[in-house]
């Protein structure tokens, strides 16, 4: 088995605002699209703390509004 294929066991923790938490369910703040991008950011700064991302892997979370 490819050491790439296992799947990390490893928990991380974040605090989300109520909203932010529905925000990565799916449902969709047509009034402040921040919500989804904010709660994306706080997700992969805890991974980021976890993993070492290369910086290619990046994402311009201006760019997505």
């Amino acid at each position: 088995m490819n050491t790439q294929d296992k799947t990390r066991m490893d928990k991380v923790t974040v605090e989300l605002t109520f909203d932010e938490a529905l925000a990565l369910t799916g449902v969709r703040f047509g009034q402040d699209r921040q919500i989804g991008t904010s709660a994306r950011q706080k997700i992969r700064a805890a991974c980021q703390k976890t993993i070492d991302f290369s910086p290619a892997d990046g994402v311009d979370y201006e760019q997505l509004n």
